[in-house]
């Protein structure tokens, strides 16, 4: 039987795929208690802080745990890891420690959410390449040359494989998949889904009126301004925060990023049809579900 401290849900999935929003929408439910920290991102790497050790393993655990004490009369306690979809090892270290945890998978159209990482990747100031077919065909490259999973724009959209895992260890009914269009469209309708998933009280008013993580390209010839915040992390620098406020800083992001051109939908068919229908029509089986609109 899981303590009381313990999470009692997970919310993995595709990066870029609303994740931060259903984080930001289910906090503001009573019952429900999310770890401050959005990401913790505990599982996927667990195995390498450990380093083999057992005992590493259960302290790592324990410390883990701290970003729930905090609980006080919440039923439902959660936190929102993404990268646990992607990860090899995070399905059965999470069966392994939370055998009684709920899974929410969050997806989305895998080449609109590759396009989608790609301008993720470009606003950061990491992705070199302004072509995102170019950054695609480098992939395999860039895989053998061990750059991070940042840049597996294509693989990270081969869902099948990914949550194959974890319905190989998790029952079925521990498992409720969303997509991202749904959370995007009918927010309210999904939350009464995730809530009835928890065995919450769905008559909760929640504020779903703000959009969270959205990508932008640094405009024009600000784009290397851009650059500049993101690596040094202006927007929470101390230093720079004594010469400027919060609000200006805030300005001058909203001002440098400016809302990206969307993939085109010729482009959306093309990738989808040559990388990743075969998976969808297995990820359709796997799921109970219907994804004709994605392919």
């Amino acid at each position: 039987m899981q303590k009381r401290n313990y999470p009692n849900f997970i919310i993995i999935g595709a990066m870029k795929a609303a994740t931060t929003s259903l984080y930001t929408y289910l906090r503001q439910h009573p019952e429900i208690f999310m770890s401050t920290i959005k990401e913790p991102m505990f599982f996927n790497r667990l195995k390498e802080k450990s380093k083999g050790s057992v005992e590493n393993e259960k302290k790592l655990f324990n410390k883990y745990l701290k970003l729930f004490e905090k609980v006080k009369n919440e039923t439902a306690i959660g936190e929102a890891s993404p990268a646990y979809i992607y990860n090899e090892d995070c399905a059965k270290l999470i069966k392994s420690y939370l055998p009684k945890v709920k899974i929410i998978v969050v997806l989305r159209q895998p080449a609109e959410r590759a396009y989608s990482n790609y301008l993720h990747a470009l606003r950061a100031g990491k992705e070199p390449l302004t072509n995102f077919e170019k950054a695609l065909s480098e992939e395999s490259k860039r895989m053998r040359e061990n750059w991070g999973p940042l840049f597996y724009y294509k693989d990270k959209g081969y869902y099948y494989k990914q949550l194959k895992r974890y319905y190989d260890v998790f029952p079925e009914e521990s498992i409720k998949v969303l997509l991202f269009d749904d959370i995007l469209n009918k927010p309210q309708s999904i939350l009464i889904e995730v809530f009835k998933f928890l065995k919450l009280s769905d008559s909760v008013a929640i504020d779903v009126n703000k959009k969270s993580n959205v990508s932008g390209l640094p405009k024009g010839i600000l784009g290397w301004i851009a650059t500049l915040i993101r690596k040094y992390n202006i927007t929470k620098n101390i230093e720079f925060s004594r010469y400027f406020p919060e609000l200006v800083i805030k300005w001058i992001v909203k001002k440098i990023y400016k809302k990206p051109d969307p993939i085109k939908k010729e482009l959306i068919k093309k990738l989808t049809n040559k990388y990743y229908k075969e998976d969808i029509l297995k990820l359709e089986k796997l799921i109970g579900r219907s994804l004709s609109h994605w392919i």
